[in-house]
Parts: structure tokens; sequence; C-alpha cells
């Protein structure tokens, strides 16, 4: 690891650990600092994503199998950020209960446009693509997969069976998700792609995690936003911009050994 990458280590690092302080500090004065908290840090975290998306786009282009990827995944960050500008106008403005709520239906449009992305950024790398590495990525998704149907077709709650369904229907799409970006981090370590895969995967992890202990939380009647559980979802918006930085970053360096701009050898 170079200087360069133990000092973008350093700072993601150091944003991990502020958000969770800040969080875990708000909680310590009850429910309505930690959903202010959340709330506006969430607005921070999902901006930067957005905006450095867009950058990729500019950076990449529109042509090839790495420009379209970015494209899919600027517009599934986008679907997000209104997602979560809903919750947010809900819960602080109107004052209303934000879930279910229409943030639902961007999140979940999102998630194709996902997943259409990692399989674009995956495309070229088809022939590094082994049985094993496909097999193992599935088995990681059905454990996750199996625990969350347990958890929502056996708990007896409150909530009716659209709600139970909604709630379950994300760490559901976020397990489906891990399928490619376990394939992807695989590849990583056989040295066939860069960095950022691992921040990419890590984030997704994090997502998975989250919303699981969402799930939970929300047929206990016990979540609230700015809960310590939304430590690891803020987290997921964090390692995306840091893959982008890094994914920006490398474009930036190859680029200038890339005679004609192909964008496939810029990965």
């Amino acid at each position: 690891m170079n200087t360069l990458e133990k000092l973008k280590t350093k700072y993601l690092l150091i944003s991990l650990l502020l958000t969770s302080f800040v969080i875990v500090i708000a909680n310590l004065f009850g429910e309505n600092p930690a959903t202010l908290a959340s709330d506006w840090i969430n607005l921070l975290v999902t901006s930067a994503v957005v905006v450095l998306s867009m950058l990729a786009i500019r950076k990449h282009g529109i042509k090839g199998n790495h420009g379209k990827a970015w494209i899919f995944f600027a517009i599934c960050v986008g679907l997000w950020f209104i997602a979560e500008r809903i919750w947010m106008i809900d819960e602080l403005v109107y004052n209303t209960k934000p879930w279910p709520s229409m943030a639902d239906f961007f999140w979940m449009a999102g998630y194709p446009l996902y997943y259409a992305f990692l399989i674009f950024y995956l495309k070229p790398f088809k022939d590094s693509i082994t049985k094993k590495m496909l097999i193992s990525a599935v088995l990681v998704s059905l454990v996750i997969l199996f625990p969350t149907l347990y958890l929502t077709i056996e708990n007896d709650s409150e909530l009716n069976n659209y709600e139970k369904a909604l709630d379950a229907s994300y760490p559901i799409a976020d397990a489906i998700s891990l399928v490619p970006a376990v394939i992807g981090i695989s590849l990583f370590f056989k040295g066939e792609v860069n960095f950022s895969w691992t921040l990419l995967l890590f984030g997704t992890l994090s997502f998975v995690v989250s919303d699981f202990g969402y799930l939970y939380l929300t047929l206990g009647n016990m979540y609230y936003t700015g809960h310590p559980i939304d430590i690891p979802y803020i987290w997921a918006y964090i390692l995306f911009s840091f893959a982008i930085y890094t994914n920006l970053k490398i474009f930036r360096k190859r680029n200038a050994e890339n005679t004609y701009h192909d964008q496939e050898k810029l990965r």
C-alpha cells in the first residue's frame, strides 16, 4: 500500500469512527437528538455519493461496460437520495411516520439499477469467473436470505402482511446484491480488479447488516431513526463515496498512460 492509499484509508477510518461517535453520543441524549443527528449525517453522506457518481460519469463517459456501469450507479443513488429526503421531510417537517411511504418506491426502484451496475462492472471479467466462485457467492446470499425469511414469517408482530413483506424486502434485495459483489471481491484477491471493489463490497455488507437489524427492530417495534443500527447504514454510503473517489484517482493515474483512452483498460 503506497502513501496515497494509506492516507485515503486513514481518512476513511476517521469518517467511519466520527459518524459512529456522533450517533452514539446523540443517543445518550434521547431519541429526538439521535434522529436529528442521523438525518443530517445521512443528508451529508448521500449528497457526497451523488456528486461523486456524477463525477465518475464525467470521467468515464457513457461508452463501454465501465461507462454504462457508472450510469446505472448514478441513477441508483439518485433514486436512493430522493427516498432519503422523503423520509427526512416526513419525519422532520411533517412529523409523520416515514415508513411505509413513497420513499420505499424509490429505494426498491434503485436495486435493479445497482444490480445492473455490478453486472456491467463485472462483464469484462466473465472469463475469470469460475463455477466455484459463483456457487460460493450464491451460498453467501442464501445464508442471508433464509434467516430473513424465517424471522419475517415466524414473527408475531403488530405489522400487517404488507408491512412485513416490505420490511423483509430490503435485506432480501441486499442479499441478492451480494452475489455479484462477492464475485467482485474474489476477483480483487486474484489481482484482477482494483481496491474500490473491496469498498463496494463492504458497503453492500453494511447495508445487509443494517437492513437485517432494521427488520428485527421494526418487527419488535423498537426502531427509531438514529438507532445505533443506523451506523452501518451510514457507513455504506461513506464506503461507496470512498470507492468512487478511489476509482477516480486510479482513472486519473492510468489515463495518462492510456494513449487511446480505452475505458476497459482503466479498470
